[in-house]
């Protein structure tokens, strides 16, 4: 029998939304839905009802291709209302061989309530005798065994301004998610053949930074910087509509391109007379990079000392600037990937790309609880687990 869930993404420059189906063997998409952010910034709402409204257009887009009507949810978030703490819980083994019975009282520790925080708990990996780091420790004899967690904390003064917003809508939220934790255990579970990874979304308002060491989180961040910085500039320096700075941005200029061609702006038509001026692109891209090195020389001050041993992924809508890539090897000297949902995700072609990868991240992450095959961790016995630990040990 299948389950239908819904996520909706409220972020500061687009609505997202994707209804799915969930049955004992695998899920799929049955609906996505996108639409322009409108009185939200990110972090406070500017007009309730423009934002209402943004929210039901992407939920009708949904709604019609998944021939449904919402009445549950849950919310995505990924602003700076969010902290992720970490959480070790160990138990005395003595020796023994870990079964089952050891994780599930390590599971079973009490999550300190926040009055001020809404609360989820997840696993992310164990560790062997303060050592070993494993994400199956069954079959394995140890001292020690310690469970360690990751603890979304999402402001509940955002939480009870979202709350009002949909019960207007009269859809029930089941419960809130947060990027970071999806995009941390998406990339976990895929195979990358880099152990030590930077993604970066780059996003609108805001800017995310995930370090992943060794398969664990290592170092987060929200920054207040996005690509609408770029925007406003391109509005103050040539005088145009924050709308054709968009079109700018991402769909005319290319950051490899030295042909330097002419391109019409229009000019502002206060008498409706059609009026276009002729600027440079080497202009116009110039505005451009100045403030991508402003925006990336701070990421790059916050990043710790080690990071010129990692990888970069980029994600996010900031990122999909023409030849983007070209210009973060040259400037920055590091070769970078983009992650976007794959192909085969049931995401329509023309929406399938690194702006929608935070709200996919957090559907794979959903949908993935509901049947252990998709988990892989969960094909590891311990019988073979024994073996590995032993050659583990040998090569100490």
């Amino acid at each position: 029998m299948e389950n239908i869930n819904t996520i909706i993404e409220i972020g500061s420059f687009s609505i997202k939304t994707i209804i799915y189906s969930n049955s004992e063997k695998n899920s799929k998409i049955e609906g996505i839905g996108k639409s322009n952010t409108q009185g939200y910034n990110g972090n406070e709402i500017n007009s309730f009802d423009e934002f209402i409204e943004c929210i039901k257009k992407s939920l009708v887009q949904a709604e019609k291709q998944a021939n449904l009507i919402i009445k549950e949810c849950y919310v995505l978030l990924g602003n700076k209302s969010i902290k992720i703490n970490k959480f070790k819980n160990s138990l005395s083994l003595d020796g023994s061989i870990v079964e089952n019975n050891d994780l599930r009282k390590l599971s079973k520790l009490k999550i300190k309530s926040q009055d001020n925080f809404n609360q989820n708990f997840y696993t992310s990996h164990y560790q062997i005798d303060n050592d070993l780091i494993t994400d199956n420790p069954l079959g394995i004899s140890c001292n020690k065994l310690s469970m360690i967690s990751l603890i979304s904390m999402i402001d509940k003064k955002q939480i009870n301004i979202i709350n009002n917003i949909f019960q207007k809508l009269k859809i029930k939220i089941i419960n809130y998610i947060d990027t970071t934790t999806s995009y941390f255990f998406y990339l976990k579970n895929k195979k990358i053949s880099k152990k030590n990874l930077i993604l970066i979304d780059f996003g609108f308002n805001h800017t995310n930074i995930l370090m992943i060491k060794n398969k664990q989180l290592s170092f987060i961040k929200n920054l207040p910087i996005g690509s609408r910085l770029i925007s406003d500039d391109l509005v103050k320096m040539l005088n145009v509509s924050f709308d054709f700075a968009e079109k700018l941005k991402i769909s005319t200029i290319n950051l490899h391109d030295d042909r330097n061609p002419t391109i019409e702006i229009p000019v502002w038509e206060e008498f409706g007379n059609n009026i276009k001026n002729k600027i440079e692109h080497n202009y116009v891209k110039k505005i451009i990079t100045s403030r991508l090195d402003e925006i990336f020389n701070l990421i790059f001050k916050t990043l710790p000392d080690d990071k010129n041993f990692y990888s970069y992924l980029f994600t996010g809508g900031g990122s999909r600037i023409k030849n983007f890539q070209s210009y973060f090897r040259l400037k920055f000297g590091h070769d970078i990937q983009y992650l976007e949902p794959p192909s085969s995700s049931g995401i329509p072609k023309v929406l399938n790309d690194s702006s929608f990868m935070s709200i996919y991240s957090a559907y794979w992450l959903q949908s993935s609880k509901s049947y252990k095959k998709e988990d892989f961790l969960k094909k590891i016995d311990s019988f073979s687990n024994k073996i590995w630990y032993k050659r583990f040990v040998d090569l100490l």
